[in-house]
């Protein structure tokens, strides 16, 4: 197994250069590439069972730390953007593509983000339970209506609680969890015109009634992508983690 890591210790700065994340390489290196992309308060380490039936059936991995999380630098700005120009700059180091691209939750948007703008660097495209984000300002301003000041404020304390450990041991910076909440709240229906635009067969995965992002939407999010179908498994938003034998199976058969 290999590392590919920046030794600079501190903090990234404000700027719009990529940063270079702690990324672990496994698996055969003759093999298709795949790409596995955490969620907010987890690391690399999350996609470890995925990791092995992947391994096993002959694929390279690469399994990044995102910005703010596990071995990567922290940053003085955590947005979207960002996030995906530093995948970005990670698939063109290694030269990589086209690839396949798993994504959960918040690395499920950043996987989005990679597929609309570079079709050609995506071959199949896998994403998680990831909330889309509002499509327009009224979409937005009916979401934060119905979540409410309180309500925001208990989700996040409630991310706080669950990624205590992280935190504990200096593998998720706190600045990261408000601004990737909020970016997921923010309304792009450029996002939304996008999804035609990918090309990948795309299996997207909904937690089913069990998670807090609806099914409908996640199910109108894969009518728009051409190649899109959905996947319902109710487990709640870690399907990977609830149901991991279902969850490995489905991805491992659906990228071949």
């Amino acid at each position: 197994m290999l590392r590919d890591v920046d030794q600079t210790p501190g903090r990234g700065g404000a700027s719009e250069a990529p940063l270079t994340l702690d990324c672990r390489i496994t698996g055969d290196p003759a093999g298709r590439p795949v790409v596995l992309l955490h969620a907010l308060g987890n690391t690399g380490r999350s996609w470890d069972r995925l990791v092995a039936v992947l391994s096993a059936a002959g694929r390279r991995l690469f399994v990044p730390d995102l910005r703010g999380h596990g071995g990567s630098p922290r940053a003085d700005a955590y947005t979207f953007e960002l996030m995906y120009r530093d995948v970005m700059s990670l698939l063109d180091r290694h030269r990589l593509g086209p690839v396949d691209l798993v994504g959960h939750s918040m690395g499920g948007h950043v996987a989005w983000l990679v597929a609309q703008r570079h079709p050609s660097r995506v071959r199949r495209l896998v994403i998680e339970d990831t909330p889309p984000p509002p499509r327009d300002a009224a979409a937005e301003a009916e979401l934060r209506a119905r979540s409410g000041p309180a309500d925001g404020q208990a989700r996040v304390i409630s991310l706080y609680q669950e990624f205590r450990e992280l935190r504990r041991t200096g593998e998720l910076d706190s600045a990261a969890v408000r601004p990737v909440i909020d970016g997921l709240r923010k309304a792009d229906p450029g996002w939304w015109r996008r999804l035609a635009e990918v090309t990948a067969e795309t299996l997207v995965i909904s937690g089913g009634l069990s998670s807090p992002v609806p099914r409908s939407l996640l199910a109108e999010v894969a009518e728009r992508v051409p190649r899109g179908r959905l996947l319902a498994i109710d487990a709640g938003h870690y399907v990977h983690r609830t149901e991991p034998e279902r969850f490995c199976a489905e991805v491992a058969s659906f990228l071949g």
